[in-house]
C-alpha cells in the first residue's frame, strides 16, 4: 500500500545500530538504550515500592507493584521493574538520593543490569565465559544411570577419556559414585579406589586438560586435587561433608554446587516446590553468601540447578525455560541434562542415540540463554550444537 511503512520486530544488537549508519563511536553506549531488562525486587515496604514506581515513571518506564501499595494495607510488596539498561541505570542514579535504604538498591541495580560471571583462571587456562564450555562425563562406576559399568577399569576409562577430548571436551568430570535417583552412597575409600588411579593415569599422558572431581566427600576431593584435578563438583553443595568447604578454600580451587531437594536415595520423593526456579534462586542466594563469607571467592563458585535432582519432568523443563533468572546471581552456571529421565519420559525412548539427539536440542536452548558449562555424555553432538549456535547467537 502507498502509505504503508515497512516494520518488523528486532532483538537489537550493536551490529544492527551500525547497519543503519549510527556513528560507530556511539554504538557501545547507544546499545544500552535498546536492550531491555525485567527485574524482580523482593519484599519492599509500601513506601519503598511507591518511590521505586514513581522514580521509574519519571524515567519513562514503569514498575509493577501490589494493588494495595497505594493504600498501605499490606506490609510489603514484590516489584517488577522493566526498562532499557539506560533507563534502569537512570532509575538507580535517582534512587541513590532517596531515603529508606534505597541507596543500597541503587548500587544493586547498577550491578545486576550488567551482571556476568568473572573470568576464571585455572593454571594457565582462562575461562572467560564468552562462549559455553563442554564438560564430558567420565563415570567410573558400576551403576550410573546411563553408562554404569562401561568405563570402570583404568584401560576402559582412559580410552573413553581420550574419546571425550578428541570430540572436543573442554573439561572432563570424573566420578566414582552414582548420584542417580534412589542410589545409595558408597564409602569414600571405595570411591577413591575407583577414581584416583584413573586421574593419575590421565595426568601422566595429559597435563593440560581441565579435570573436575564429582564427589560429595572431602577426603576424595582432597586426594583428587593432590593427584591433579582442578575443580571440585559437589552435588550436595557442601551439605554431605562439612569439611568440603575447608578443602576448597585451602586449595583455592573452583567449586560446582548443585541444588538438590535431598540426598539421592530420597530426593525424588521431595518435589513439592512453591515455585521451583524461585526456590533454586533462594537456595543459591543463601549458599553463595555462606561460601563467600567463609572465604571462597564468588568468581570460583559455579552453580548447577540440579536437573533431575529432586525435580519432576515438568519442573526440569521449567528450569531450562527460566535458567536466565539465575544469571543475576553473578556466578557461572552449569547444567547437566544429558540423557536424563525427564527426556526419556518426554520422547518415550531409552535409545542412546535418540537421547543424545534430544540432549543436543536442549543444549541449543541452554546456549541461547548463555549457560556457561554444558555437562554431557555425548560431547560430539553437543559440540555440533555449539558450533551451529555460534552462528545464530
Amino acid at each position: 500500500m502507498e502509505n504503508e511503512f515497512k516494520i518488523k520486530f528486532l532483538q537489537c544488537e550493536e551490529k544492527d545500530l551500525k547497519s543503519i549508519g549510527l556513528d560507530k563511536t556511539y554504538t557501545k553506549k547507544a546499545i544500552e538504550k535498546h536492550i531491555f531488562k525485567t527485574i524482580k525486587i523482593y519484599g519492599v515496604s509500601c513506601a519503598q515500592a511507591n518511590i521505586i514506581k514513581q522514580t521509574a515513571l519519571t524515567c519513562g518506564t514503569d514498575c509493577a507493584v501490589h494493588r494495595e501499595v497505594i493504600t498501605g494495607k499490606i506490609e510489603s510488596s514484590d516489584c517488577i521493574l522493566s526498562g532499557s539498561i539506560d533507563e534502569i541505570i537512570k532509575i538507580a542514579e535517582k534512587l541513590k538520593y532517596q531515603p529508606l535504604k534505597l541507596s543500597n538498591l541503587s548500587q544493586q541495580l547498577k550491578e545486576i543490569v550488567k551482571s556476568e560471571p568473572q573470568p576464571l583462571t585455572i593454571r594457565d587456562i582462562i575461562l572467560n565465559w564468552e562462549e559455553p564450555y563442554i564438560m564430558g562425563v567420565l563415570n567410573i562406576t558400576p551403576d550410573s544411570f546411563s553408562d554404569g559399568g562401561k568405563y570402570n577399569t583404568i584401560d576402559k576409562a582412559i580410552v573413553h577419556y581420550q574419546q571425550l577430548v578428541k570430540n572436543g571436551a573442554d573439561i572432563v568430570d570424573i566420578g566414582g559414585e552414582s548420584t542417580r535417583p534412589y542410589s545409595k552412597a558408597v564409602s569414600p575409600e571405595e570411591e577413591q579406589n575407583r577414581v584416583l588411579p584413573v586421574i593419575e593415569e590421565i595426568r601422566k599422558i595429559d597435563k593440560s586438560i581441565i579435570l573436575s572431581i564429582d564427589t560429595r566427600n572431602a577426603s576424595t576431593a582432597q586426594k583428587a586435587l593432590n593427584a591433579g584435578v582442578d575443580i571440585v563438583n559437589d552435588t550436595s553443595a557442601i551439605e554431605w561433608d562439612k569439611e568440603m568447604a575447608s578443602v576448597v578454600k585451602e586449595a583455592n580451587c573452583p567449586i560446582i554446587i548443585t541444588h538438590a531437594s535431598a540426598t539421592p536415595d530420597i530426593m525424588q520423593t521431595k518435589t513439592d516446590y512453591k515455585d521451583v526456579v524461585e526456590d533454586i534462586f533462594d537456595y543459591f542466594y543463601n549458599k553463595i553468601n555462606i561460601l563467600t563469607k567463609f572465604g571462597i571467592e564468588k568468581r570460583k563458585i559455579i552453580i548447577d540447578p540440579g536437573i533431575g535432582f529432586g525435580k519432576t519432568t515438568s519442573q526440569n523443563f521449567e528450569i531450562i525455560k527460566r535458567i536466565h533468572e539465575l544469571k543475576t546471581l553473578g556466578c557461572a552456571i552449569l547444567v547437566g541434562h544429558s540423557r536424563k529421565t525427564f527426556i526419556k519420559e518426554t520422547i518415550c525412548s531409552e535409545d542412546t542415540d535418540i537421547l543424545d539427539t534430544a540432549t543436543a536440542i536442549l543444549t541449543e536452548r541452554l546456549i541461547e540463554q548463555k549457560v556457561n558449562i554444558i555437562r554431557v555424555h555425548n560431547v560430539e553432538s553437543s559440540n555440533i550444537a555449539k558450533k551451529l549456535c555460534k552462528s545464530l547467537f
